[in-house]
């Protein structure tokens, strides 16, 4: 686990959704000061700043940026606006996206990356020991910065460059944000014959294990992985009603059967 403490290290967070709150969490374990929280909507702010003991602002204007570090945990799509508008003197700024390049902080005399790979909710605790930390930086001296943060906080820590960074985060989209699609279609198909989801969390668990084994193209079962046809056949039927999940199904099931044959 990690040990060292960040006991000097003065943290200004702009953003205050569900990465903000765990990171910042986090750093305030390992005895790092959050001075500053910063959301547009002021009530948010103050939510965060409380659970942090920080203080909240809603204006970019008074934003005390002196400090050690400053992290833009924010939509991409905001990134570029924030940036524009935040004049730093001192510090290393860094952002927490997956798809957006380091470049977009260049005006920064230091600046780079601290994106944590995990899927964040504000109602689950989540251990960040075991958080993969992708971290990229602008020259050595700021990547060792980082780096020192990202280690004190993560077990897991990754230097990626911002190509390599983008690979992660679409690989991540497959494995939780589309997984967790097929969850919710399969809780539809189950909610509409009247079953409850609870007959699946066994069969999830399983799957989830198993990776943690094997290879994922090792441990795929199922009708398509063998061609069952006259199966497919009567699945497709149960879903004539919804168009959706069966061209999901049709595609899904025509990709399983071709990567299993190229497997032979």
């Amino acid at each position: 686990m990690p040990n060292h403490s960040l006991q000097r290290l003065k943290v200004i967070l702009i953003g205050s959704g569900n990465v903000a709150l765990h990171l910042g969490e986090s750093l305030l374990a390992a005895d790092a000061e959050i001075v500053q929280v910063y959301s547009p909507n002021i009530t948010h702010a103050k939510a965060l700043a409380k659970k942090l003991k920080a203080k909240a602002i809603s204006a970019i204007s008074k934003i005390d940026a002196d400090h050690s570090l400053i992290i833009l945990a924010i939509k991409d799509d905001a990134i570029a606006e924030i940036v524009k508008k935040l004049k730093v003197s001192d510090g290393i700024v860094v952002h927490t996206s997956g798809s957006i390049s380091i470049d977009v902080l260049k005006k920064f005399p230091q600046y780079g990356i601290i994106y944590p790979l995990q899927t964040f909710s504000k109602t689950r605790k989540v251990d960040f020991t075991n958080v993969p930390i992708c971290i990229e930086g602008s020259d050595v001296s700021t990547l060792m910065s980082i780096s020192n943060v990202a280690e004190t906080i993560s077990d897991c820590v990754y230097h990626l460059d911002s190509k390599q960074r983008e690979a992660a985060h679409l690989a991540a989209v497959f494995a939780n944000n589309f997984t967790n699609h097929m969850y919710a279609v399969a809780e539809e198909i189950l909610s509409k014959h009247k079953l409850p989801f609870d007959l699946l969390r066994p069969l999830i668990a399983e799957t989830a294990a198993k990776v943690e084994e094997m290879s994922p193209s090792e441990s795929q079962t199922g009708p398509a992985v063998r061609n069952d046809k006259s199966v497919i056949k009567k699945q497709l039927a149960l879903l004539k009603k919804d168009a959706a999940s069966a061209k999901i199904y049709t595609d899904i099931s025509a990709a399983i059967f071709k990567k299993a044959k190229q497997k032979k």
